[in-house]
């Protein structure tokens, strides 16, 4: 188990702040109050919102194989097939 906290203060150690939740729900209520970097916050991403809109478009145009965005782009197959179809970057339009 861990302790979670409502302040999100981490040196905080007011009882009717902290409650008990798994690691699963550390992740998730890390994810509801944005903690998380996702995206084009994170760090390590290769794409950015703009990229996978162009992308989608390209590839919904038609002519263009998902191996060739890849390419065309830096990435793998893999990161521009789920990109493409909303597995990942699911907020972009």
């Amino acid at each position: 188990m861990f302790v979670l906290h409502t302040c999100d203060n981490p040196s905080c150690v007011r009882p009717d702040h902290l409650f008990l939740g798994t690691a699963a729900d550390n992740n998730e209520d890390a994810r509801l109050k944005g903690r998380l970097a996702h995206s084009e916050r994170n760090g390590n991403a290769k794409l950015t919102a703009a990229i996978v809109t162009a992308m989608r478009a390209e590839y919904a145009a038609g002519g263009v194989f998902v191996r060739e965005l890849a390419e065309k782009y830096n990435v793998s197959s893999s990161t521009a097939d789920h990109a493409i179809r909303r597995i990942t970057w699911q907020y972009v339009p």
